[in-house]
């Protein structure tokens, strides 16, 4: 029996060397959370971390890289790619690289001087310190956070009041929108059948209205025709004055304004054969049109036409006679010079060169078809041949049965009319509803963050003011870059990630030979809306670090726990997850 239970008894013992090796004998370096997996088995041997070899547990820490990955090393310099845990008593553990270990330098990761433990390097441990200054900067933080977070959850309060709010108006809307479509539908079906009544009658109605146009214009056309006549002999009377001058000058003078002014009229000439030539070769395709019986007022228009076209060329011939006046040699006596400057002098009180028109005659402005009798501004002088005309035209007008032609301004809207401005208010209260439903639907559909917080900020803008620029965001709007004027950096595009504290711009002005500008503003809870840097990591990129009570989101457990100064720190290793120390 004594021999059977031997074994027992030594493998216990072996359990207990084993325990006390875990808990109080943990290498150099290894933090308390990973004293598992730096336990040597039953033989007194343990296996690399990357599962590559096994030693001997006492070859831990040896100043000798055993395993590939340095994980037998966590408490020497030797193979430099592990990780030194500094236990830091007083402030909060970390870890450095191996690489650093008894290099001279006192890491200040290593507030307790850890690190340097070869004698060669003195560090004090100032973890006390330091961890006091740590703590009051983190209640400082908790601070702000708590007072941060109690706006929040009045921003979500307000996001969530207003998000109801504006879904109970979108249904409203959406419930009279189809009565507002049905109004504007309506009304167009009356203003096409008023429409359609009024082609109706204006078709049977044409002979008349033509015949009363006819009376209508009949006086103008006959004053404007008038006109006509006289810019044309003054034309023919400038270019019989320059022809002759062209002709009769003495040349043995070699005047170079003489020279000038008939260069000039040859430039003129040539222009105007170019004209006649266009003219002819696309006369030439239209003789159907040249047959066609020309409406009043398609003979007013052309008559109007070759009036302007005529003092356009007086115009020009003038100023060709003025400035050879002004410049010509007078000591020469040439008689085509003298017979042409007659001519002009004769011909400029009568002249208004500035505007190529002859003083005191206005444009005949064009009444409508409807015009009434009190509209004057068309009429001539009631005065000579042409005013009898005038006269005894409008009194023949009631004679066919047109006393339409000189309506009264009394006279009411008509069906069309009526029409109209029922279809124009109807469609535009129509397009004023759907305006308003799609901001609505908008503003519903936007993503305020998961309890809408962020309804709060909407169009609330910031700046950030720097030696010659000034930055500013509306949120959800547009971020702008401002100097002697507003460079847009881009509108509110879409949020970045799921923890909602980044939003992104985009769309913003083109930089010279660069990309569309934009804007990332990253957020950090803070008791006031405001940006505290921007930069631009990239060309035409920028980077706003805004605080905001927004993101003051609630601590969780675990972050409680943390900022207690009396609760164990948990530090976890680079590339693992976080754990509970054991």
């Amino acid at each position: 029996m004594r021999i059977t239970c031997i074994p027992i008894v030594i493998t216990l013992a072996l359990s207990l060397v084993q325990a006390n090796v875990t808990v109080d004998k943990l290498p150099r370096g290894v933090a308390p959370s990973r004293s598992k997996i730096y336990s040597p088995d039953t033989k007194g041997q343990w296996a690399c971390l990357d599962g590559s070899k096994t030693i001997p547990f006492t070859a831990i820490n040896d100043d000798y890289c055993d395993c590939p990955d340095g994980s037998d090393e966590p408490g020497t310099s030797a193979c430099g790619t592990g990780y030194f845990y500094c236990s830091n008593i007083g402030h909060t553990p970390a870890y450095i690289k191996t690489s650093r270990l008894n290099d001279g330098v006192c890491d200040p990761e290593c507030c307790d001087g850890s690190d340097e433990f070869d004698g060669q390097t003195r560090c004090s441990n100032i973890c006390e310190q330091v961890g006091t200054e740590s703590r009051k900067e983190r209640e400082k933080l908790e601070k702000t956070h708590k007072e941060g977070n109690r706006i929040r959850k009045e921003y979500a309060v307000f996001g969530q009041s207003s998000k109801k709010r504006l879904q109970e108006q979108l249904e409203k809307l959406q419930a009279v929108s189809s009565s507002v479509n049905q109004a504007a539908a309506d009304t167009k079906s009356t203003l096409d059948a008023a429409n359609a009544k009024l082609k109706e009658h204006l078709e049977s109605t044409k002979l008349e209205r033509e015949a009363a146009r006819e009376l209508q214009l009949a006086p103008l056309i006959e004053q404007q025709n008038q006109r006509l006549d006289h810019a044309t002999k003054i034309k023919s009377l400038f270019r019989t004055a320059l022809n002759d001058l062209k002709e009769n000058q003495n040349k043995n003078f070699h005047d170079m304004a003489v020279k000038a002014t008939i260069s000039g009229y040859d430039e003129y000439l040539e222009e105007l054969k170019k004209q006649e030539e266009e003219e002819n070769n696309s006369n030439k395709d239209s003789q159907e049109e040249k047959e066609k019986v020309r409406s009043a007022l398609e003979r007013m228009h052309t008559a109007q036409d070759a009036t302007y076209d005529a003092k356009k060329d007086i115009g020009l011939m003038f100023q060709l006679l003025k400035e050879m006046k002004e410049k010509y040699n007078t000591e020469y006596n040439d008689d085509a010079v003298l017979k042409a400057i007659k001519v002009l002098d004769e011909f400029a009180p009568t002249w208004e060169h500035s505007s190529n028109d002859f003083i005191g005659e206005e444009f005949i402005d064009i009444p409508d078809e409807d015009a009434g009798e009190k509209k004057e501004e068309a009429k001539p002088e009631d005065k000579g041949a042409f005013g009898e005309v005038y006269n005894r035209i409008q009194k023949g007008a009631s004679k066919v049965g047109l006393g339409f032609l000189f309506k009264g301004s009394q006279v009411s809207k008509s069906e069309v009319e009526i029409a109209q401005e029922a279809y124009n208010k109807a469609s535009e209260e129509e397009r004023k509803s759907e305006e308003e439903i799609q901001k609505l639907e908008k503003k519903v559909k936007t993503d305020y963050g998961p309890d809408e917080a962020f309804a709060k900020l909407v169009d609330q803008c910031v700046e950030f003011k720097e030696i010659e620029y000034t930055y500013s965001v509306c949120l959800f709007g547009e971020a702008k870059q401002k100097s002697h004027s507003d460079t847009s950096l881009g509108t509110f595009s879409s949020w970045v990630g799921d923890n909602y504290d980044t939003q992104l711009y985009t769309g913003g002005a083109r930089c010279w030979n660069g990309p569309e500008r934009s804007v990332k503003v990253m957020m950090t809870c803070g008791t006031e809306n405001k940006i505290l840097a921007v930069s631009e990591p990239s060309k035409c990129e920028y980077l706003y670090k805004m605080e905001t009570p927004a993101v003051c989101y609630d601590l969780s457990e675990n972050a409680k726990n943390d900022s207690n100064s009396n609760a164990p720190h948990v530090v976890v290793y680079p590339g693992e997850k976080k754990h509970d120390e054991l």
